[in-house]
């Protein structure tokens, strides 16, 4: 090893278990000079864990998961997962495009949630490690049959996953089809930046550069209007703790049983001139910065984690353990609820790009 590669991360690779089919899945480690490490699975494209130094310098794994691939293939909450087909719910698992009906798979009593039972949190995941000057970058790849879950068209799906040395996570999304389709992807990492084993996530503090969100129905899909978020409890337009309004009586906290919402993102986060969202934890100083260049990004609470489940070492996560940010391309400002912002051609292919910069307050 030269002078120039001592201060570039690292990547390891070791055996994750073994999934009920007798495939063996991969765990990839990342590990930069400062300790600071990512950890993702081949099953899923998963984020298996992120440890990050806190304003003493302790480390703590900042992600809600498991410790081997089996607890992640019979997991119902997406804990860490890539997102798809299609991130979010179908009503009735029914969509036309181009004029073109179509019954996808149900996997919830009205809607097909997430891309279905088999979706791509359920794949094992081709995985090879590129090398680049910056450092190595994880890419993973996953061709999805035509009529996989009742999705028209076979879709190539890639996800690289770059740790770079100044603690950020980049994650690039790639996919080409062969028929025009539907494709919606996301990244499902449940963050506690006081570490995975802290109790809840309501002290954090959250913004989002966002002036507007789509009020959802009482059976959780957006109505269809957009709403301002000033002065409401849906209002991130600076840091702002959970704790002041997560308890309230407001419908949509209600219905949501915490947040659980789209947020239209502002022109300079889609653009990259600003971030898109932020997260802080007071105690700890540990600090979470999202760009992303998606129209749209989901607040989730973890309101349906509900005690059942048993985490990494053997720890009991309960409601409200983390918050997902997730940014996707489901609904804009200009088109809001629109089946057609998730269209994919074959002369168009999807990319998008989510950078997650980690450091601390004071």
């Amino acid at each position: 090893m030269n002078n120039s590669q001592l201060n570039v991360t690292q990547i390891s690779k070791q055996s994750f278990g073994q999934l009920s089919t007798g495939e063996q899945a991969s765990l990839f480690t990342f590990t930069n000079h400062h300790g600071a490490q990512l950890k993702v699975t081949n099953f899923g494209g998963i984020i298996v864990s992120i440890t990050m130094p806190d304003k003493t310098q302790r480390m703590a794994d900042i992600v809600l998961g498991y410790d081997n691939v089996a607890d992640y293939e019979a997991d119902s909450y997406y804990l860490g997962a890539v997102i798809g087909r299609y991130a979010g719910r179908i009503d009735q698992g029914q969509f036309s495009l181009d004029g073109e009906d179509y019954q996808l798979s149900l996997n919830a009593p009205d809607s097909q949630l997430h891309g279905g039972k088999n979706a791509l949190n359920k794949q094992l995941w081709q995985a090879k490690i590129l090398q680049h000057e910056q450092g190595p970058v994880l890419s993973l790849n996953y061709v999805s049959p035509d009529g996989e879950e009742g999705f028209p068209g076979e879709v190539t799906f890639t996800v690289n996953y770059q740790f770079t040395e100044q603690n950020e996570l980049i994650i690039e999304y790639f996919a080409n089809t062969n028929k025009t389709t539907i494709v919606n992807l996301t990244q499902h990492s449940y963050f506690n930046l006081a570490g995975h084993n802290s109790g809840d996530i309501h002290q954090h503090q959250v913004a989002i550069n966002a002036d507007y969100f789509l009020p959802m129905s009482e059976r959780a899909y957006p109505t269809g209007e957009i709403e301002a978020v000033k002065n409401t409890v849906h209002d991130f337009g600076s840091l702002r703790c959970l704790a002041d309004n997560i308890g309230s009586d407001n419908e949509q906290i209600k219905i949501g049983l915490g947040y659980d919402n789209y947020w239209l993102t502002n022109d300079s986060a889609i653009t990259g001139e600003h971030w898109a969202a932020q997260v802080v934890e007071p105690n700890s100083g540990r600090r979470m910065t999202i760009f992303s260049d998606q129209p749209s990004i989901i607040l989730y609470t973890a309101n349906y984690i509900d005690g059942s489940h048993y985490g990494k070492g053997n720890y009991r996560y309960q409601k409200r353990a983390a918050l997902c940010l997730e940014p996707q391309r489901a609904n804009s400002k200009e088109t809001g609820v629109n089946i057609n912002n998730t269209k994919l051609t074959p002369e168009l292919p999807f990319y998008s790009k989510s950078r997650y910069v980690f450091d601390v307050i004071t």
